[in-house]
């Protein structure tokens, strides 16, 4: 049976991760699991990940025959060979064995003796640290599988062995792993002004604009405009609301309020776009403001069944989803997508990446306004680096002061080469100097 990870959509608004069968019916074992371990204590997109691996696992039951729910019921646990079997396994890169299959022969091909021969074919592995995840999760499914499986049988030997079976899952998985990896994506070095680059082509009035109607245009600057002046996550973005409260666009300190919307019934989206930590209220420019209230004004407020919820961006072209929330899917696979097309510089761009250089951003202002203080100029006074880290923790919305390491990284990877590359040019230059003497 092929299974596939959906959503459900309670009357409450509860969104509902699920492993469901072509036959439309759930995997019993995960959403028991869902239900009993997962729902109260995890975010959905957690949880969506979790049944994402326990799903790719389901494929090493079915490919090695193997029915572990009747094994586990026996006193049958998982040995050192079953457990390397799964690592194997979990370490293939889904998503490229997905492209393989969609790949279709169109002849069949006869293989000559005599001809040169070919390198093998290596199929891609994820990363260490998504392997790590994929058996994690893994791991505690299995666990809790067994405990399901002996929960009838009184016998403290069985309970002994699962507890080993998952102790020795465990210390299979990838060594070293780190919780400060940055993405591949976000480890690369963009030109200086690339972004701003990047913003000016999405001006409603640039003739590079990739999108027809006006309206669009001016929808989309405003979203990268956010993205880039506040660091929002996209999720928090597309889950902005123009709700009473929510923002004031006027006066000398116009503001929005990122809010914790999760589980919202009046949201129509099944994957709900939500802010993953902390509330916030966040200063917006006079610029930004006008912005905002003209899109609400002159083009959201114009656009039929909009006025049916509260959230700010929505889908304007008429089709059936007219007027609604605007989705995540929306954002990566079609508005993204679009821009990068643009120019091929903007290839490494995605909507994460404006985080990243936010905080890139802010630390640069904090270099200048410290270097502002130790020279006395005007009254700017040095922020030390516990105040500096509070006051990223608030603007990003944080949960820890440690939340922030990842992002700073870059910084300092840059300001790093920044001064090696100082000290090489005074070196040269004195070299130059005692030659010359």
């Amino acid at each position: 049976m092929e299974y596939k990870v959906d959503t459900l959509v309670f009357d409450n608004g509860e969104r509902y991760p699920i492993l469901m069968g072509v036959n439309e019916m759930p995997h019993f074992y995960t959403t028991l699991w869902v239900t009993a371990k997962l729902r109260s204590t995890m975010a959905v997109n957690t949880i969506i990940s979790r049944l994402g691996a326990v799903n790719w696992f389901l494929q090493w039951e079915k490919i090695e025959g193997r029915d572990l729910y009747s094994e586990f019921k026996c006193g049958k646990f998982l040995d050192a060979k079953d457990i390397d079997s799964i690592k194997s396994h979990l370490a293939i890169d889904v998503a490229h064995l997905k492209g393989i299959s969609k790949k279709k022969n169109t002849r069949n091909k006869v293989v000559n003796i005599n001809d040169d021969p070919q390198l093998i074919k290596v199929t891609p592995s994820v990363g260490r640290n998504h392997q790590y995840n994929r058996m994690t999760s893994v791991a505690e499914y299995i666990y809790f599988l067994a405990g399901v499986a002996v929960q009838f049988q009184n016998n403290p030997q069985l309970i002994s062995a699962i507890s080993r079976m998952l102790k020795m899952f465990k210390a299979a998985r990838p060594k070293g792993k780190s919780k400060n990896v940055i993405d591949r994506h976000d480890s690369k070095k963009l030109p200086d002004g690339l972004i701003n680059e990047f913003i000016g082509i999405a001006h409603y009035n640039h003739p590079l604009n990739p999108f027809r109607h006006e309206i669009t245009k001016r929808r989309n600057h405003l979203m990268f405009v956010l993205l880039k002046e506040l660091g929002l996550r996209r999720g928090e973005l597309l889950s902005l609301t123009i709700s009473n409260g929510n923002m004031d666009l006027i006066g000398d300190a116009p503001y929005i309020w990122v809010k914790r919307e999760h589980d919202n019934k009046y949201d129509p989206r099944k994957t709900q776009p939500v802010a993953k930590t902390k509330e916030r209220m966040l200063r917006v420019s006079k610029k930004t403001a006008l912005l905002i209230d003209e899109y609400i004004c002159l083009y959201r407020s114009r656009t039929p069944n909009a006025n049916k919820h509260p959230y700010l961006f929505v889908t304007h072209l008429k089709c059936k989803t007219q007027g609604q929330p605007l989705s995540v899917s929306t954002l990566d696979t079609i508005i993204i997508p679009a821009m990068k097309a643009v120019d091929e510089r903007f290839s490494a761009i995605h909507a994460h990446y404006f985080r990243h250089h936010w905080n890139e951003d802010f630390s640069i202002k904090i270099d200048t306004i410290n270097a502002l203080a130790e020279k006395g100029v005007g009254n700017h006074q040095s922020i030390d680096s516990g105040k500096e880290a509070k006051m990223r923790q608030h603007l990003m919305g944080h949960s820890s002061e440690k939340s922030a390491d990842p992002y700073n990284r870059r910084h300092i990877k840059k300001r790093a080469g920044e001064v090696i590359l100082q000290e090489q040019e005074e070196l040269q230059q004195q070299l130059v100097e005692s030659n010359n003497k």
